[in-house]
C-alpha cells in the first residue's frame, strides 16, 4: 500500500479546525480545580477542543484522539514519547513477512471489554473492516488493507503493496477495537456499504464500547468530556479514577496553570506562551511542527518565484536563527520537511544558515534586479505566535538581499481558498503529521502530488534527482534504511524544491509538579492519560 497523500495533515487545513475551536473555547472557572469538587483522584486536562466525535471509526481531530486512545485499545501502541517503534497492546506479538505485505498479530489472552465480555479476533476484524468501510477521514490509513482471522487469537492484515509502516497504522486510535456485538446492536456495521448504512456514531459519541483503561462518563463537545476508570481493564489500572477534559482557550489555560493546585494538565501552551509560568510546573515538548514557505513553480503564475536561482536566493537571504527566536522555547531553525520528532529528520547540524552575499550573487546570476513577489499568509496566531510577525521578519530578511516581498495577510478561509487554486506566488504555512510516519510526505509533497500541485510543481518541472530520491524511499522496506533515505530526499528537496523550511516548533504538555507520565507524544494522542500518575 502506497502511503495516501491524505494522511498528511496539511498545516493550513489543520489551522482552520484549530481556529474554529479556539474561538468557541470556554473560559473555565476555578483555581487549579479538578472538575469534581477537588477529588484527589481526578486528573483535569485543559485544552482548546478540536472535537467532532468519539467514534473510533470516524475520529480524526486532536481532542478526540486524546480521549479515544484511553477508551479503546489498539493492536499496537507507542510508549511515552518514543514514536520510533510500536510496542504490544492487544497484540502480544506480531510478525511481518519479508515483502512487507502480510502482518500476523497474536492477541493476548484474558482481555475483556468494559462490560466484562471477552475480546476476540472477530471484534478486531469487525472494527478494522468498519473503519475501512465507513470511509470517514481516517479510512485512508487502511484503504489498501484486508483483515482476517485464522483462529480466535490470530489476526492477519494483508496489504495490496509493500508497506513496512502497517504496524504504525495499527497503533492509531482510529483502529481501536470495539465490542462488535454491542456496536451492532446500536447500528454499527462493517459491510461494504457502511458509509451509508452505519448509524452508530450517535451512540458511540455518548457510550464507549472498548477495552481501554477508561470508559466514557459524559460527552459535551462544547464544554467537557469526562472519563472514568474501566473496572474490567486487563492492564495496569490508571492511577486517576476520573479524567475531565475541559474546553478552554489557550490564554485561560495559561492563567489556570499559573495557579494550579495540583493534578492538572494543559495541552496548548507552547512557544512564547510558556514564558512566565511558575518553575514548579513540568513541561514536556517535541518539535513536531514545521513552518515553510512555498514558491510557485509555474512561470505562468510568477516568472520570479518559478526561477530556480530566485528560489535559492530567497533561501540564502533568510535569517533562520532569528525566525526560530520568534517562536520561543522549543523552536529551532529549519533543516528539512521532517520535524525532529519523527524518524528521518535531518540532524541539527544541517539546519539552514543565512548567506546574504550568496543570495545577492544568485539574483545576479538569475538576471533579476530588485525582484518583487506577492507574499500571502494567514492572518492568525498559531501556537502562540502571530504568523504576521514571522512573515514580516521574512520580508525584512529578503529586503537585505534585494528581494521585495509584498505582504498580503488574509483571513484563514480566504488564504485556504486561494492556496487551493494553485495561483499563489509565495505562501507560508505550518505543517504537522496526523500519524508518526514521515515518509507520508513523499506522496503528498513530491512533484506531481497534491500539495506540490498547489505550487505548480509538476514532475516535468522537477529535478529528476528529487523524483529518484522519493522513489528510493518508497522502495526501501527496512525502516532504518527508509529513514536514511528520507534524509537524502530532504537534501534533494532543499536543493531543488519549491519549499523553504523556516523553522520547527514544539507542541508541549504543561503539567502540575505533582504529576508523572505527562510526556508529550507525536503519535497523535498528545498525552497518554492512563500513564499519568502522581510522583
Amino acid at each position: 500500500m502506497s502511503v495516501s497523500p491524505r494522511r498528511l495533515r496539511v498545516g493550513a487545513i489543520a489551522l482552520a479546525a484549530l481556529a474554529i475551536a479556539s474561538s468557541t473555547a470556554c473560559s473555565a472557572g476555578g483555581s487549579g480545580g479538578n472538575g469534581d469538587g477537588g477529588s484527589a483522584k481526578t486528573l483535569t486536562v485543559n485544552t482548546s477542543f478540536v472535537l467532532k466525535t468519539l467514534d473510533p471509526g470516524r475520529i480524526y481531530e486532536a481532542t478526540g484522539l486524546t480521549a479515544v486512545h484511553s477508551l479503546y485499545d489498539t493492536l499496537l501502541t507507542f510508549e511515552g514519547s518514543d514514536v520510533s517503534k510500536p510496542v504490544p497492546a492487544l497484540a502480544e506479538s506480531f510478525e511481518a513477512s519479508p515483502d512487507a505485505k502480510t502482518f500476523t498479530f497474536k492477541l493476548r489472552e484474558g482481555v475483556k471489554f468494559s462490560d466484562g465480555t471477552a475480546l476476540t479476533a472477530d471484534d478486531v476484524v469487525f472494527s478494522l473492516n468498519r473503519l475501512k468501510n465507513v470511509k470517514a477521514s481516517p479510512a485512508v490509513m487502511v484503504s489498501g488493507l484486508t483483515f482476517a482471522k485464522t483462529d480466535e487469537r490470530t489476526v492477519v492484515v494483508t496489504s495490496a503493496t509493500a508497506d513496512p509502516n502497517i504496524p504504525v497504522v495499527l497503533a492509531m486510535p482510529s483502529t481501536g477495537v470495539v465490542n462488535s456485538k454491542v456496536a451492532k446492536e446500536h447500528g454499527a456495521t462493517d459491510a461494504a456499504d457502511a458509509a451509508k448504512s452505519d448509524t452508530a456514531q450517535q451512540y458511540l459519541d455518548t457510550n464507549s464500547v472498548g477495552s481501554g483503561p477508561y470508559v466514557l462518563k459524559s460527552y459535551d463537545p462544547s464544554a467537557q468530556v469526562v472519563l472514568e476508570a474501566n473496572p474490567n481493564y486487563w492492564g495496569d489500572k490508571p492511577e486517576f479514577s476520573r479524567v475531565v477534559l475541559r474546553n478552554m482557550d489557550v490564554q485561560t489555560q495559561k492563567l489556570t496553570m499559573q495557579r494550579a493546585g495540583g493534578s492538572e494538565i494543559a495541552l496548548d501552551i507552547s512557544g512564547k506562551l510558556l514564558e512566565g509560568l511558575p518553575g514548579s510546573l513540568k513541561t514536556s515538548a517535541m518539535q513536531d511542527t514545521v513552518y515553510f514557505l512555498f514558491l510557485n513553480a509555474d512561470p505562468a503564475v510568477s516568472p520570479v518565484s518559478s526561477n530556480a536561482k530566485f528560489n535559492q536566493a530567497l533561501r540564502a537571504a533568510i535569517d533562520y536563527e532569528g525566525i526560530a527566536g520568534l517562536y520561543g522555547k522549543g523552536a529551532a531553525p529549519g533543516a528539512g520537511l521532517v520535524a525532529p520528532a519523527y524518524p528521518g529528520a535531518l540532524p541539527a547540524e544541517e539546519q539552514s544558515k543565512r548567506d546574504v552575499a550568496k543570495a545577492k550573487a544568485l539574483l545576479t546570476e538569475a538576471g533579476l534586479t530588485n525582484p518583487t513577489v506577492k507574499f500571502n499568509y494567514p492572518a492568525i496566531t498559531y501556537k502562540g505566535v502571530d504568523l504576521g510577525t514571522v512573515a514580516t521578519k521574512v520580508q525584512g530578511d529578503a529586503a537585505e538581499a534585494g528581494i521585495k516581498l509584498e505582504l498580503t495577510p488574509q483571513p484563514l478561509t480566504t488564504f485556504l481558498d486561494e492556496m487551493r487554486t494553485g495561483k499563489m506566488a509565495l505562501g507560508f504555512t505550518p505543517q504537522s503529521l496526523n500519524y508518526p510516519v514521515a515518509d507520508s510526505l513523499i506522496n503528498n509533497m513530491s512533484p506531481g502530488q497534491a500539495t506540490a500541485l498547489r505550487s505548480g510543481w509538476t514532475v516535468e518541472r522537477a529535478d529528476p534527482a528529487v523524483v529518484t530520491a522519493g522513489k528510493k524511499v518508497t522502495e526501501t522496506l527496512d525502516l532504518a534504511a527508509r529513514a536514511a533515505a528520507m534524509q537524502e530526499w530532504q537534501r534533494a528537496m532543499n536543493a531543488a524544491s519549491p519549499y523553504v523550511v523556516l523553522a520547527s516548533n514544539s507542541s508541549t504538555v504543561v503539567a502540575s509538579g505533582d504529576l508523572t507520565g505527562t510526556d508529550y507524544t507525536a503519535a497523535g494522542w498528545q498525552v497518554d492519560l492512563a500513564a499519568v500518575g502522581r510522583g
